[in-house]
């Protein structure tokens, strides 16, 4: 059975309240260094503009633990996950903690339609170390909304790749807007198949 590969953060869902909150924890121990974190932001995952600032990927870890997560159960995303996972092995994988994966997942409503979560955590670097995309096969569907540290890697390994972004991508198969666009990508591609 083929795998969908999810992103989290601003893939499966969006929440502006949760990242601006997120944001200010971070830009709070940032203190001076905010200017250069957001220019790096431009070309980096928070993780990785974090970590050339000073800040290790244990403290933002923290950092992300002071902040509260206080999301709705979505039964709409409920039901087009159950849909998906009838026809293929679900897995996310996310630079965020498994512990903070598990809580979000468990708050909207779907942590138990995934066959798989894995964290930030389980692995020595994060996404788009090449290690984190290690169940990746040919023809598998990855999605996430950042093309060189979601998609890159698995693109090479022959997966199929879906951009989630407002700004589409000549890199990317497919772009969406948002993850219920997926099912026209799944179709597209059980048609071709």
């Amino acid at each position: 059975m083929k795998k969908i590969i999810f992103d989290l953060d601003d893939t499966l869902y969006k929440d502006k309240s949760l990242r601006g909150e997120r944001e200010k924890a971070i830009i709070k121990v940032l203190k001076g260094k905010t200017k250069r974190y957001q220019e790096l932001r431009k070309t980096n995952s928070t993780i990785e503009s974090l970590e050339k600032l000073g800040v290790s990927r244990k403290k933002f870890y923290k950092i992300m633990g002071e902040v509260p997560i206080k999301l709705k159960k979505d039964g709409e995303l409920r039901e087009f996950i159950a849909e998906l996972e009838s026809k293929y092995k679900l897995v996310v994988l996310t630079n965020s903690p498994l512990w903070c994966a598990k809580k979000i997942l468990t708050q909207i409503g779907i942590i138990d339609l995934f066959d798989k979560i894995y964290g930030g955590d389980h692995f020595e670097e994060v996404k788009p170390s090449e290690e984190c995309f290690f169940m990746v096969a040919k023809g598998d569907i990855c999605v996430g909304n950042n093309f060189k540290k979601d998609l890159a890697v698995p693109q090479k390994k022959g997966a199929v790749t879906v951009l989630v972004s407002e700004e589409d991508s000549a890199d990317s198969d497919f772009n969406i807007k948002n993850i219920y666009e997926l099912s026209r990508v799944i179709e597209a591609i059980e048609t071709l198949n």
